[in-house]
């Protein structure tokens, strides 16, 4: 038989005298839920918690919810003082309507009241992370931990500083895929339009875009193209994008791997202009003598 397990029973801790965020923390630390946080009027601290039900030391099942009562001042405190009186039996029909708009935009005032702290890397809401990131044109990966985004968001205005330089490239690099590449700077792998080593135009002669050594740089990954996701290429080549200056280019390599074999490119050969083909290898001693082929006949004797 499957034995039901009874839920666990937790003593309600002291919230009282708490400002009403840190008691949120109190009492989800003990298992318990705030559901309610009703505003009184009072001139304690505001969002001071006054009252809560249950009361402290009483003994409830865990999840168990909690209702809040905290300090405001009102609304009462900005009318004049003829809207302030209360019938013979202490009742106030302005006071009452007051406090039922001050439930509707509490939350709304008191975001007002913290705004401050959205601007904070290490104290803004996780979801509003990836803003703050926009105003130093940082972007933050959805896969990191909340607290890598905000120790990298605490240093966007430094690492801005090097935006554009190689310094600042290999250091994007690293930190979005995890390793570190090696940049050479006034690089390019091809040697754009070149005659063959015989001086002749022929097989060894190509033609590619011109390229101004001066704004090109080769980027190498330090990972076999084997080991590296379709995704993560298209990632690496965003950053460069991103980083790199904006009249640059540049060619993006792995490791051990060789640049493309001129064959790869237009050739001007001995018969026009065209795609490399791969040399024909010279036939064997014998090959191509078939059945057909006559033989010779010795010298007559």
């Amino acid at each position: 038989m499957v034995e039901l397990a009874s839920p666990s029973v937790v003593e309600v801790p002291n919230l009282v005298g708490e400002p009403v965020h840190k008691a949120r923390l109190i009492a989800q630390h003990a298992g318990l839920t705030v559901d309610a946080v009703l505003f009184r009027e009072s001139y304690e601290p505001q969002n001071t918690v006054l009252e809560q039900n249950p009361g402290r030391g009483q003994r409830v099942y865990e999840g168990a919810s909690v209702t809040l009562h905290v300090a405001r001042r009102g609304y009462m405190e900005l009318l004049p003082a003829i809207y302030r009186r209360s019938d013979a039996v202490g009742r106030n029909l302005v006071r009452d309507i007051c406090f039922i708009f001050e439930h509707l935009f509490g939350s709304v005032q008191d975001t007002l009241d913290r705004a401050h702290t959205f601007f904070d890397p290490y104290e803004a809401p996780p979801e509003f992370l990836p803003w703050l990131a926009s105003w130093t044109a940082m972007v933050v990966d959805p896969d990191w931990s909340e607290d890598k985004k905000r120790a990298i968001l605490k240093r966007a205005v430094d690492l801005y500083r090097i935006r554009g330089t190689r310094r600042g490239l290999a250091l994007f690099l690293l930190l979005f895929t995890g390793h570190e590449p090696e940049i050479q700077e006034n690089e390019w792998p091809f040697p754009g339009f070149r005659i063959g080593v015989d001086a002749r135009i022929g097989e060894g002669s190509v033609v590619l875009p011109p390229i101004d050594r001066a704004h090109s740089f080769v980027v190498t990954m330090p990972v076999a193209f084997e080991e590296v996701s379709p995704e993560m290429v298209i990632r690496i080549h965003e950053i460069i994008r991103r980083e790199k200056p904006a009249h640059t280019q540049y060619c993006l390599r792995f490791k051990d791997e060789e640049a493309a074999g001129m064959s790869e490119f237009f050739v001007i050969g001995q018969h026009g202009i065209g795609l490399a083909e791969p040399e024909a290898s010279e036939p064997e001693p014998g090959a191509g003598q078939g059945a057909d082929t006559p033989e010779l006949e010795g010298e007559p004797t």
